[in-house]
């Protein structure tokens, strides 16, 4: 059994002078704030003595991904620090959610040497923290009156838009300032808190930050310190919101209902928040249509406003990058206003009530009458692909309105259902190419078929056996369909060797044994999961910089001799490519090449002849120096880009 002094930060460290017991479903943030002002001190500053600020640094941004839970050995300093057991500090963390609000992941402790528990997409956070102003203001108590009420851990996610306390829909601006009270500057990192350096400030002051100090305020500079909990504008939950809210609720605590009936079938309540969603991107990707199941005027006026600003965010980024003209308006984002959280909350519960027949013509309003359309719309994309998936009933009652696609690419293939249910990993965390260790460690090579063409069809596979479809649904999922050619060639000719060969095997079921096994392996909690789909979103166009190349270019050691290297675009656009392949753990062959496609006609022509040589020398065994210390360079950035692509997966408070 460990000793006590083992628990400490450090040798001779003694506990903070005086400290709080968390209140009843406070989140770490609120926490932090409430001991902070009981000290008098930064809340960054508490975070160092209790061991959560990165490297120890008092100044540093504190991970957004502490809501989910403290890490080990954080947690050990933490409860040491503020005399808590580890109970009490569990309680602050969102953990008690994971298998309920599936989106939320927590990784194993320590896992990878990491520690940090991760939130998975934007479905885990609301855009902006909301609060309700009389719960911060505090419920009489002395210890209340004194440090505040508290900030608690639910009104971090995207279904919880009311106070069912005190009746009222929450709020997420402040109401002088007009500022998110979660928000951060332009450029910034999203941390847990914001203006954590700023000390003397109540728990229910604001922390947005200011060009210049609010007139009459003792507050460090820049910073807005009006009060959250006085006055402001009530708006008032119905009873049919609060209901809706006290369901939701429910469906979160670890001790409430298992099931909740979705589209006329018992779902787990993963599946039923997982609906919510779907039925909500419906309702926002065919606004107005569905305005008048809107509970109230003010809640239809909330979701116009946020449709609104979702057209005018694809207008801006159209406009910054006119290349990129077949940008889709993002209707899976969510809206930070709770009244339209609250508004499309409803509309989901509304249209998912009843038998899975009568859902099924509620949706059939509100989509077009071609099923080859309806995949193609955005609520047609968000049940194919949910992960988590969405439940049953509602993938029975879209069964009809989805089905009939039969072709891929020009070419007939059989369509498959899921074969897998609800999983901790969805297709999103499929790389399009099988990873060499993946396959080393499950699979047998197949005589007579190239293993390139199982690691390819095996990612195929995968796709298919959590999401259903086609083969060339699954392709074009994985990046990898880019035109009839390449799929007949590459994709349906290849699985067909993989599949003919395997079946003449002395084992002829090993092939869908590993993948089984595979796929075992990817819902083991302490397995990482990487959402790849949206690594290979963020670099559909990515190259090296210039100024980046040059810089490293520069660093690479001399090549004796008078035969020097060529260092210009091409090899920088080859080098962008093997990075490309490192994060997204892709195929050169469909890997962007933005510098490449800039080039006149017969200049790319003559880069597709000197390609494949410069690709075949960086993957030697044993390649010269000049290109071992060129991938060694190449590695560095793949892995800083990677951390930051899976960062900004992360959702912002804006």
């Amino acid at each position: 059994m460990p000793q006590r002094p083992e628990t400490r930060p450090q040798a001779g460290a003694s506990p903070l002078p005086s400290s709080l017991i968390p209140l009843p479903g406070e989140s770490l943030a609120g926490y932090l704030l409430r001991v902070a002002y009981r000290l008098e001190l930064a809340p960054a500053r508490v975070a160092e003595l209790t061991g959560l600020a990165p490297g120890g640094r008092s100044g540093a941004s504190l991970p957004v991904t502490l809501l989910a839970g403290i890490p080990e050995p954080a947690r050990r300093t933490f409860t040491f620090m503020t005399r808590l057991d580890a109970g009490q500090a569990a309680q602050l963390g969102m953990s008690a959610w994971r298998e309920r609000y599936a989106p939320l992941v927590i990784a194993g402790p320590d896992h990878a040497g990491a520690g940090y528990r991760r939130l998975n997409g934007e479905l885990v956070l609301a855009p902006a923290t909301r609060y309700c102003p009389d719960c911060l203001a505090g419920d009489g108590s002395a210890i209340q009156e004194s440090f505040g009420g508290p900030w608690l851990k639910t009104w971090h996610l995207p279904v919880v838009f009311a106070c069912t306390a005190h009746q009222r829909l929450l709020e997420h601006l402040c109401p002088e300032c007009g500022q998110p009270v979660r928000g951060r500057p332009p450029g910034a990192k999203f941390s847990l808190l914001p203006v954590a350096r700023a000390a003397a400030l109540h728990p229910a002051q604001c922390r947005t930050e200011l060009a210049a100090p609010g007139k009459g305020r003792r507050t460090l500079p820049g910073c807005c310190g009006a009060r959250l909990d006085q006055g402001g504008n009530r708006r008032v939950a119905s009873p049919g919101l609060a209901a809706l809210q006290d369901k939701i609720l429910s469906l979160l605590d670890p001790g409430g209902p298992a099931r909740a009936l979705s589209a006329g079938q018992p779902a787990r309540p993963s599946g039923y928040f997982a609906d919510l969603a779907a039925i909500g991107v419906l309702a926002c990707s065919t606004w107005p249509a569905a305005r008048h199941l809107s509970p109230s005027e003010d809640t239809a006026a909330a979701i116009d406003e946020h449709v609104a600003s979702l057209q005018r965010r694809t207008a801006d980024r159209q406009r910054r990058a006119p290349a990129s003209s077949t940008s889709r308006i993002r209707f899976g984002s969510l809206p930070a206003d709770a009244a339209a959280s609250a508004g499309l909350a409803h509309i989901a519960d509304h249209l998912l009530a009843g038998s899975t027949g009568d859902v099924r013509e509620k949706l059939g309003q509100f989509l077009p009458a071609s099923t080859r359309e309806v995949k193609r719309t955005a609520w047609g994309r968000r049940v194919t692909w949910s992960s988590p998936p969405c439940s049953d009933g509602l993938r029975d009652a879209s069964g009809p309105l989805l089905r009939e696609f039969t072709k891929a690419a020009g070419r007939p293939q059989g369509r498959r259902n899921a074969v897998l249910g609800p999983r901790r990993w969805g297709p999103e965390n499929i790389p399009a190419f099988l990873p060499e260790d993946w396959y080393t460690c499950y699979f047998t090579p197949i005589n007579g078929v190239n293993p390139m063409f199982t690691r390819r069809t095996a990612v195929l596979r995968l796709v298919q056996m959590v999401a259903g479809g086609s083969l060339g649904e699954a392709a074009a999922f994985l990046g990898i369909a880019t035109n009839p050619a390449t799929f007949q060639s590459r994709i349906y000719s290849g699985a067909g060797h993989v599949h003919s060969g395997a079946r003449q095997q002395p084992g002829p079921l090993s092939f869908e044994t590993a993948l089984t096994s595979l796929a075992r392996e990817l819902d083991e909690p302490a397995t990482p999961l990487v959402n790849y789909r949206h690594r290979r979103q963020s670099l559909e166009n990515w190259s090296i910089d210039g100024d980046t190349w040059t810089a490293l270019a520069r660093r690479l050691p001399p090549v004796p001799g008078p035969q020097q290297p060529e260092l210009g675009d091409r090899k920088r656009q080859i080098a962008s490519v093997y990075v490309w392949t490192q994060v997204t753990s892709g195929e050169h062959y469909f890997a962007p090449r933005p510098i490449q496609a800039a080039q006149p006609p017969e200049i790319q022509e003559a880069w597709k002849l000197r390609r494949n040589t410069i690709w075949s020398l960086m993957h030697r065994t044993r390649p010269g120096p000049h290109y071992a210390s060129l991938k060694a360079e190449l590695c560095a950035i793949a892995v800083s880009l990677a951390t930051d692509i899976d960062k900004s997966a992360l959702p912002r408070l804006s």
